[in-house]
């Protein structure tokens, strides 16, 4: 495999940075020689993913918070209502919070937009810690829910754009991890502490949020899309970890990073203003748009109606409710245990077994488990539960095991993964916010359908819910492991929609066809113009010449 690039002009910066854009794509084999290249990426995600640890505290807080407000400062909390309210509230925020993420995400950028985060969820932990009054405490919530808006789609955004094609899968559930992490802290802490001493505590998280993002980069793709290809390139050697390595140099499987492509990068830098200015309304009725949107949206309506979240925001209710033989802390700790390893499970799968098969896994297994919750509650109901008391906690450590591998990470993987590089940042923070606004209505609303349907009605509503996603995933969704962004968008680009159930295996087909390619040169001429002193990307011209095998369907 070889390339040869031949300019118009004198070399320039920018010509040295667009010739290891428009690299050659590596065969498999080459792609296994960089694993040793990936430190940095896993920092940068690890790193990012605290937002998301802080988010599990968020979530995690009302399971403990209330109960002990109930107990110690009953004026908080005077009826059922004001619970419902503290536990619902922090989606609305994050619904706002989410809004503004896409245009601060495009003109600040990722890195930034989770550091702006940090310092007002400080700010948010310390007015719960000191609250004296309902509104107050209300108002408190309200702001650490702004504040996981920000950080929803800045955090998978950022780790997409910054992870190879390779270990992106593993990278992008990173954040999820930390979230189930999050919970768990939330519960042990709130399991000991009081509610406000847990606010406390929880306000140090953001704050080393905010510490361990000061040295890292901004997304090379950002970057360079602001016309700033001195720091993309920083960006980008910082990321192969190995900051004095040569341009020239730099080996070829940076290209599975989305900034890598020969049209994508000839669009941001010879159409900076473009690029800047987004992308307009009109644009989101265009297919290949339209239809990756809807998949990523409809797939975080599957994640909320799953009824994940309001059973983490009421779990010790639910134990409380169900009449469980064990501790109602000691089971919510166990269920939150088990979450966290089900989401460790998921990070040797997800590269693995491929985010169909585990999103059609897990509704299945959700489905399973609610629906033998609502049994419980059924039986419990009418005196014939006698024997079964351990019954809740096994299903709720099976439903977090299901959600886990599936729904708790990979849609907001597909986020970043289906959605184009142009209309990422905004589209992300409408999918993140449309998200949240759902939890909103599926926490606030779990009183009243409990109390409408009985909690037996309540599970089995969600678990024949969970059925649904299955079905949808099978048909509709397809399979993007392996590819690089480039490669999605144009499978959208040129399939429009998938008509035949087979037309999700399109860029599988696809990529087993470049992996029997064989004796193939690759020529990549690049013309340049000078103006005004300044060099624009006109025409760039890939020759190919490939024997490939012919597969029959």
């Amino acid at each position: 495999m070889f390339c040869r690039s031949r300019a118009a002009a004198e070399p320039t910066e920018k010509d040295a940075i667009l010739r290891d854009l428009q690299t050659a794509a590596v065969s498999e084999e080459e792609e296994v020689l960089v694993t040793h290249n990936i430190q940095n990426q896993l920092l940068l995600a690890m790193a990012a993913s605290l937002g998301y640890m802080t988010t599990g505290l968020v979530r995690g807080f009302s399971s403990p918070g209330i109960p002990s407000m109930q107990q110690k400062a009953p004026h908080l909390v005077p009826n059922e209502s004001a619970v419902s309210w503290l536990s619902s509230v922090p989606p609305s925020g994050a619904f706002v919070g989410s809004l503004c993420a896409g245009p601060l995400m495009q003109w600040v950028g990722r890195r930034r937009t989770l550091m702006l985060s940090s310092p007002l969820w400080v700010l948010g932990w310390c007015l719960i810690a000191l609250a004296q009054t309902y509104e107050m405490i209300l108002l408190a919530r309200i702001l650490t829910g702004f504040c996981v808006g920000l950080v929803t789609p800045s955090v998978a955004v950022y780790v997409s754009e910054c992870s190879y094609a390779g270990i992106r899968g593993v990278l992008g559930s990173l954040p999820a991890l930390f979230m189930a992490g999050g919970i768990l802290i939330s519960y042990l802490m709130g399991a000991w502490l009081p509610w406000d001493q847990l606010a406390w505590a929880s306000a140090g998280f953001p704050a080393l949020l905010l510490v361990v993002m000061i040295p890292l980069p901004e997304s090379p793709a950002w970057l360079l899309s602001r016309g700033h290809t001195a720091d993309a390139d920083k960006s980008l050697k910082w990321l192969h970890h190995q900051p004095h390595t040569p341009k020239e140099n730099i080996p070829v499987e940076l290209k599975e990073m989305p900034v890598f492509t020969s049209e994508s990068t000839q669009h941001q830098v010879s159409s900076n203003e473009n690029s800047r200015s987004g992308f307009s309304i009109k644009e989101l009725f265009h297919l290949p748009i339209l239809i990756p949107f809807s998949l990523t949206f409809t797939l975080l309506i599957f994640q909320q109606i799953s009824g994940i979240d309001a059973i983490i925001f009421y779990t010790v209710s639910i134990f409380h409710s169900a009449g469980s033989q064990i501790n109602d802390h000691l089971a919510t700790v166990l269920v939150g245990l088990v979450q966290l390893l089900a989401n460790i499970l998921s990070l040797f799968l997800i590269d693995r077994a491929g985010r169909r098969p585990l999103l059609i896994a897990s509704g299945a297994i959700m489905c399973v488990a609610l629906a033998a919750l609502g049994t419980h509650f059924h039986l419990q109901k009418h005196g014939m539960a006698e024997g079964l008391g351990l019954l809740p906690l096994i299903s709720l450590m099976i439903f977090m095991i299901g959600f886990s591998i599936g729904y708790c990470s990979i849609p907001f993987l597909l986020m970043g993964e289906l959605i184009p590089e142009k209309q990422r940042s905004f589209l992300s923070s409408v999918a993140g916010s449309l998200n949240l606004g759902i939890m909103f209505i599926v926490i606030k609303t779990y009183h009243d359908l409990k109390n409408s349907v009985g909690e037996a009605g309540a599970f089995w509503l969600y678990s024949t819910l969970c059925l649904c996603s299955c079905f949808f995933v099978y048909f509709l969704v397809p399979e993007t492991k392996g590819r690089s962004l480039k490669e999605i968008e144009e499978f959208f680009e040129l399939s429009q929609i998938p008509k035949k159930s087979n037309d999700r295996n399109n860029m599988e087909e696809k990529h087993a066809s470049e992996q029997n390619t064989t004796d193939t040169a690759i020529e990549v001429t690049t013309k340049t113009t000078s103006t005004h002193g300044r060099t624009n990307v006109t025409a760039t011209t890939i020759q190919q010449n490939k024997r490939t095998t012919v597969h029959e369907d």
